[in-house]
């Protein structure tokens, strides 16, 4: 499981739909296909009912989006702090590149 795989459970629940869910996500819809029966087996639940008619999530998959998105949300929340971290230290090398010992 990745947090690609969570944003396509997502994506497909937002849009009710494999092709635009996978549009939104820049892959193939095989591709999120694919990513999706794994994930859903890996957690030994189908999140979502496939027919003609098109998507409906199902109650489990109710409740796992809900997870995925907190887990998703989270991730980027850590990714926004290492970023912070990322800029002060180059801004410090900065600084004292500036500095000289003469």
């Amino acid at each position: 499981m990745t947090i690609r795989d969570f944003r396509y459970l997502i994506a497909v629940a937002d849009c009710l739909n494999f092709h635009e869910a996978a549009r939104r996500c820049h892959v193939t819809q095989s591709t999120l296909s694919i990513q999706l029966r794994k994930l859903e087996g890996y957690l030994g639940a189908e999140c979502f009912e496939r027919n003609r008619g098109g998507v409906r999530v199902t109650p489990a998959g109710r409740e796992l989006v809900r997870h995925a998105r907190e887990l998703v949300d989270s991730f980027e929340r850590m990714r926004r702090i290492g970023a912070t971290f990322k800029r002060e230290r180059e801004q410090a090398t900065v600084l004292a590149a500036g500095f000289s010992c003469v």
